[in-house]
């Protein structure tokens, strides 16, 4: 039996892995669904660095040898199935989610029978990866268009965080491969690179699960099925009719300053206009030639500027200006204030005062 200061790192990864599974199973919010998949990750990867730390005491079994690369066949499932979770509010457990484990099955039942598949197909797990780490990155996209086209913000609903994590993922199984078949990535006293990323991605994505946004908690089917549909379509000509319905959207979206609302959705302003969600986002995608967000927010930096240069309250600050508008999002603000108008607020603000 061997101990090295380097086997600390996988007992980090190993008791960290099943702690924060277990706090995620515990939680009963609103969130629990995804949370419950990412504690299902945090298992299996507690499990194998079981087996890792005890190849590192020496204490090994020929049947956890024989299937060490099934741990490798359930990452990238776990990975996508997480990113559905987040994606759709609706998502929910499905026996055909379980379809993309029969891989880890297959290779399970012949180790039992006593042979050594990860000899044969254990090249193939970096290929389920990959397949994988592209579907969540598809589904990650996805919501993201659609999230612009039906959502009036998005500083809190782009899941950056997650567009992250799955980067931190594909580093590590770049370095696993490299390790594999280039060189190796330990470091001095035992200490391997691979180890402390996944120790960092374990921290990461535990907290970074936790800290998601309460108040989105996902796209509706009938939002994805919208967005679906229009795109599909090819854009009609426009008629009388539709400009006036045109006309009628900008009317009430100035006059009733709806916009100021963060929160503001497309099927909620649908709903006020009294009109379907598919017809007012045809009418603001095919006219106006913006997608949902950028329509509300165009709004909102006008009736900004207004209030930066006709000021009522001199002890107004530009951050309270921003949310009075609908920002929620000082990042954003800016970013599209000077987009619009070639300058920063604070900068708009002098040169009115001059």
């Amino acid at each position: 039996m061997t101990i090295s200061i380097g086997n600390s790192v996988p007992l980090m990864i190993l008791f960290q892995s099943i702690l924060f599974a277990f706090v995620l199973i515990s939680d009963r919010g609103p969130k629990r669904i995804s949370n419950y998949y990412l504690a299902f990750f945090m298992l299996v990867l507690g499990l194998q660095f079981v087996a890792i730390t005890f190849g590192n005491l020496q204490i090994e079994s020929d049947f956890v040898v024989a299937g060490y690369c099934v741990y490798g066949f359930i990452y990238g499932p776990a990975l996508y199935l997480y990113t559905g979770s987040l994606v759709f509010r609706s998502f929910r457990f499905r026996f055909k989610h379980v379809l993309h484990l029969i891989p880890a099955a297959v290779l399970v039942f012949f180790v039992v029978l006593g042979y050594h598949p990860c000899q044969t197909f254990g090249v193939f797990l970096y290929v389920s990866l990959v397949i994988y780490v592209a579907m969540a990155i598809k589904e990650l996209v996805s919501y993201r268009k659609i999230v612009r086209e039906t959502q009036s913000t998005s500083a809190k609903t782009d899941l950056k965080w997650l567009q992250w994590t799955i980067l931190f993922f594909i580093t590590i199984l770049l370095l696993d491969i490299a390790d594999q078949f280039l060189w190796s990535m330990h470091l001095w006293y035992g200490f391997s690179i691979i180890h402390l990323s996944i120790l960092f991605l374990v921290n990461w994505m535990f907290y970074k699960g936790l800290r998601q946004p309460q108040i989105f908690l996902g796209i509706t089917d009938s939002e994805a099925l919208l967005i679906k549909e229009r795109t599909s379509a090819p854009h009609p000509v426009p008629t009388e009719a539709e400009r006036s319905e045109l006309e009628r959207v900008k009317q009430f979206v100035q006059n009733s300053q709806i916009f100021c609302n963060p929160e503001l959705t497309l099927t909620e302003l649908a709903d006020t206009l009294a009109m379907a969600p598919r017809k007012l986002s045809s009418l603001i995608n095919n006219y106006e030639q913006q997608n949902f967000v950028s329509f509300i927010n165009a709004y909102r930096i006008e009736m900004a500027k207004e209030r930066l240069k006709n000021v009522v309250d001199k002890n107004e600050t530009i951050l309270e200006v921003m949310y009075a508008v609908g920002f929620n999002s000082k990042s954003s603000f800016n970013t599209l204030f000077k987009r619009q108008t070639g300058c920063t607020p604070s900068e708009f603000k002098k040169r009115q005062a001059q």
